[in-house]
């Protein structure tokens, strides 16, 4: 069972986990993801095909706000239904790539005495991995020296759409399709965590 999401560092390096266990010769039925109903993840992880159950609520505002009231009550509401289908289902082991969603189903594992892993995409652990790590699960964590408590360092998932991009096959191509000079340095920003 692989539980969390919320935005794409979450969900993708959680799908590439799941494609790499199928990759390995785990049925991709055999997979099951549990996020939230207000993450990527509702959209993203049916369209790489694997089946998934979705939490009511959100996470807390870091912040007093009247909001974080009916917060609390959708997440004692979130935690009974992860710990029906973590009951239900009865995984090997659940991970969690971190985010609201990923809470619930942590909580519910250690419960039932199943083995929790936590994935940490970034230097700076989120409050879901945080308070996993606290309870029991072990973590595995992108990069050295972030400060969770008998972490291994295992890098960053990578989809394999993302691994199979040749630079000398696909450069042209790609400047093509975007109708930029081949004589130009392109430079591409993004960033993630909602940031």
């Amino acid at each position: 069972m692989v539980t969390g999401g919320g935005t794409g560092g979450h969900v993708y390096p959680g799908l590439a986990l799941a494609e790499a266990l199928v990759a390995r010769g785990h049925d991709r039925s055999s997979i099951h993801w549990v996020g939230s109903a207000r993450g990527l993840e509702a959209t993203a992880v049916p369209a790489a095909g694997f089946s998934i159950d979705l939490l009511p609520g959100r996470g807390l505002q870091r912040r007093l706000t009247a909001e974080n009231i009916s917060v609390a009550g959708q997440t004692v509401a979130a935690v009974a239904q992860a710990t029906r289908l973590v009951r239900r289902r009865r995984p090997k082991v659940v991970v969690g790539v971190g985010g609201y969603a990923s809470l619930p189903c942590i909580l519910a594992a250690r419960a039932l005495r199943i083995p929790v892993v936590v994935h940490e995409q970034n230097a700076a652990p989120g409050l879901a991995n945080r308070i996993a790590v606290r309870l029991g699960s072990r973590a595995a964590v992108s990069l050295p020296g972030t400060p969770l408590a008998g972490a291994v360092v295992t890098g960053n998932p990578v989809r394999p759409e993302i691994l199979a991009i040749d630079a000398d096959r696909d450069r042209e191509p790609a400047r093509r399709a975007l109708g930029l000079p081949d004589d130009r340095t392109v430079l591409a920003v993004f960033s993630g965590s909602l940031g």
